[in-house]
């Protein structure tokens, strides 16, 4: 899809660059960031594993772009139709692989690079918790949002966390207006199409329609879920014996 780039800075991204001189678009993190095999798993991505958890995944296919531990796969890959990971990160690639998760395929792949998967197919979900976090110009910005939009089914979701759409490489001299909010991610999706839908308090959808509203299940939610009756039970009970009480 053709885009009209100074169009976009000129609305929203007057700090960013619209092209850059990268050989391998994106922005690389410092050493001790780079190879997530072995650390936590971070919250944000959590969160969207989480709202993965309490979907539809029966038969649904998911891109998981930044693989980091696999453990997205270790939950989800039992529930699913397939999963697809990717990474530029060879230590992880390899570490995705030596866990023989049954219908688990990881690759090495630019989500910048306008390059085609290996294992090309359009997917119910793709998840990515940091679409801006690594990027270097306007142009691979939409070389990605293209990329996404045309790897998704009619009805799929683009899955990201208001965490970590908000985070900036730590590498020396990263501009920070890579740090994007809600509206500056639906601007830029309304370019392909898309259109952002904020599904609870952090995690955001990109989507052609509204997706459906999940319902959570498990004893936090219950106990959310209840709260607000429990509080006005609460406070009527204290009005009665207000009104109870001897003058």
């Amino acid at each position: 899809m053709q885009h009209d780039l100074e169009d976009i800075r000129a609305a929203r991204f007057a700090e960013l660059p619209i092209r850059c001189d990268n050989a391998e678009p994106g922005i690389d993190e410092v050493d001790d960031w780079r190879d997530w095999t072995a650390l936590e798993t971070t919250p944000d991505q959590k969160r969207i594993e989480e709202y993965l958890r309490h979907s539809k995944l029966s038969g649904r296919s998911v891109l998981h772009v930044g693989v980091g531990n696999s453990s997205l796969a270790e939950r989800m890959a039992g529930r699913t139709g397939r999963i697809v990971g990717t990474t530029i990160a060879r230590n992880e690639a390899t570490h995705g692989a030596s866990l023989g998760i049954r219908n688990y395929d990881v690759e090495m792949h630019n989500k910048y690079s306008g390059r085609p998967l290996q294992h090309a197919a359009r997917f119910d979900f793709i998840v990515d918790n940091n679409p801006t976090t690594f990027c270097c110009c306007l142009h691979h910005l939409m070389t990605m949002m293209d990329f996404y939009e045309q790897s998704l089914t009619q009805n799929g979701q683009i899955l990201t966390d208001r965490a970590g759409l908000g985070w900036v490489v730590s590498t020396p001299g990263a501009n920070q207006r890579w740090k994007f909010s809600f509206d500056d991610l639906a601007f830029v999706a309304g370019k392909v199409n898309l259109q952002a839908f904020a599904m609870d308090e952090n995690v955001i959808a990109l989507a052609r329609q509204a997706p459906p509203k999940i319902k959570k299940t498990g004893i936090v939610p219950f106990v959310r879920s209840i709260v607000p009756f429990v509080r006005s039970v609460a406070h009527r009970a204290r009005r009665l014996l207000g009104r109870l009480r001897p003058a």
